[in-house]
């Protein structure tokens, strides 16, 4: 595990294996880059006026020195001071920590970067964000030598006390939310041999337990009782019995709840609808929204928001058999309505149909739902923005301001009564599918029908839940996964629940 410390020094008094340093394509060095130019008498100026160092983003110099305490010095480049938004520091601290263990390198030291005008709490966040998500491998099932992490140690270097203090403040939030972005990744990672819902209940609990938080599993037994037809449906093919999780954080007893609902298909073959051998490939990774619920449930735990929170997480496999779901089939929803099945790889929505349902009846005044939804959606964004719908336009908002703060691109699309009449089943009240023409909005059509009037929005993350290097080359932000899960949504989440709970405190205010 990483050691991350602050120390109230300049860079050309640390003492580490290496120190990073930024620069601007337009600006020459100022502050404290200036000041260490000057210890290492102007090789940093004279390299950039032979263009040796061009400060293009994302281009790195690696200088050597005897003249510092620390022996190497890392530049990186931030591209024009115009262009620069605070992100860039999460993606430079994540390329430069994969630079400099690629030498194994174990200590290094970073500048606070709040001569760029952040505020050092916010540093501090970006700083460990960067690093611990860029630093992330999925290593588990790797035989052989084992594998071990050479960095050791992360310092971040305050200019006075009182920055210190706010660095600190920020380094815990930004190790909490990279934890839980983590977690979410290990899980959707996870082989579906390991991953069932079963071994994801059972995750969950632990994770509840450790946090004390309440919580409750409904089994399969529990389903049937209370008339969840949509996921005992698409479960009945698998020899793997279906769960719901549900975990409650009460940050603020009395006040308003916010639901999140995840979508948590530990595999889906289609079914009897099945998917060819190249659609199936990754399918474990069809429980992206259940693990990105779990993590954020947890970041919002361990920072005691001051807010409510209903996680419910909806876990089932989709498999084909002789008992599977057929299509053609018309399946009692818990809230009563009857879906005529179309098409048995549209799973997704069933299982979501009963935990929206389940949301509202517990009392979740908001509910989001996340999950890998559609392919339709893929098409339409490709693999760097998730699909935003909503019936709130307070939601959207939120939603999209929370997506800016964790560099998690949302885009709002439509959400038509037209596509109403695309589902519309002449056998049931439904159908579980529309076709392919507006996949994606159909889908989320579809979801609506089962929140009613409750203030809700469905993020769907089917093509931002993970990287495949041969479909996703061209993603640049380095504190992604070369390949696998991505844990997109724990962050977003997150700010967004600081976000409503922000607004409750004001109108609070107001009413006084």
């Amino acid at each position: 595990m990483m050691e991350i410390t602050t120390r109230e020094e300049y860079a050309h008094e640390v003492q580490a294996d290496a120190v990073v340093m930024v620069v601007f394509s337009d600006e020459a060095p100022t502050g404290e880059l200036a000041l260490l130019d000057e210890q290492m008498e102007g090789m940093i100026s004279k390299l950039i006026a032979s263009g040796e160092i061009g400060g293009k983003y994302r281009e790195f110099t690696m200088l050597h020195t005897d003249k510092l305490r620390s022996p190497r010095v890392l530049i990186m480049g931030l591209g024009k001071k115009k262009e620069f938004d605070v992100d860039k520091i999460r993606s430079m601290v994540g390329r430069s920590a994969r630079i400099l263990r690629r030498i194994n390198v174990n200590h290094i030291a970073y500048s606070s970067f709040t001569g760029l005008g952040i505020d050092p709490a916010l540093a501090g966040q970006l700083i460990v964000e960067g690093a611990l998500l860029g630093l992330y491998r999925f290593k588990k099932y790797i035989t052989g030598k084992t594998y071990e992490e050479p960095l050791k140690k992360l310092t971040i270097l305050a200019k006075n006390r009182d920055e210190l203090v706010n660095l600190n403040l920020g380094i815990k939030k930004g190790k909490i939310l990279a934890d839980a972005t983590m977690m979410a990744r290990d899980l959707t990672n996870e082989p579906a041999c390991f991953m069932t819902p079963r071994y994801f209940a059972d995750k969950a609990v632990s994770v509840a337990r450790e946090l004390n938080l309440e919580h409750f599993i409904i089994d399969e037994g529990e389903m049937k009782r209370q008339g969840m037809g949509g996921i005992l449906g698409v479960a009945q093919g698998s020899e793997e019995p279906p769960r719901i999780v549900i975990i409650h954080y009460k940050g603020n007893p009395g006040g308003p709840t916010l639901g999140l609902v995840g979508k948590g298909i530990t595999f889906d073959s289609g079914g009897l609808s099945l998917k060819t051998p190249d659609s199936m490939a990754r399918m474990h990774t069809d429980c992206a929204g259940a693990c990105a619920v779990l993590g954020t449930i947890s970041a919002i735990a361990r920072t005691g928001l001051n807010f409510n929170v209903i996680g419910v997480m909806a876990l089932a496999e989709n498999m084909p058999s002789g008992k599977s779901y057929k299509v053609g089939d018309i399946l009692k929803s818990f809230s009563g309505k009857t879906i005529e099945i179309l098409n048995t790889d549209a799973e997704g929505r069933l299982l979501l149909a009963d935990a929206l349902f389940l949301a509202k009846k517990m009392g979740a005044d908001f509910i989001v739902d996340i999950a890998t939804l559609t392919g339709g959606c893929v098409t339409a964004l490709g693999y760097t923005s998730s699909g935003l719908f909503s019936n709130n336009d307070i939601l959207i908002r939120m939603i999209k301001k929370a997506g800016e703060m964790s560099a998690e691109n949302v885009w709002h699309l439509p959400l038509y009564e037209d596509y109403l009449t695309m589902i519309r089943s002449d056998v049931a009240d439904l159908e579980n599918s529309g076709g392919r023409a507006a996949s994606p909005c159909t889908a989320a059509k579809f979801l609506e029908q089962f929140v009613e009037d409750t203030p809700w929005a469905h993020l769907d993350i089917a093509g931002t839940s993970v990287i495949e290097r041969e479909r996703t080359p061209y993603l640049k932000k380095p504190y992604l996964p070369k390949e696998g899960a991505t844990g997109v949504g724990v962050r977003t989440l997150f700010h967004l629940t600081e976000l409503l709970s922000d607004e409750y405190v004001k109108s609070k205010a107001k009413e006084k």
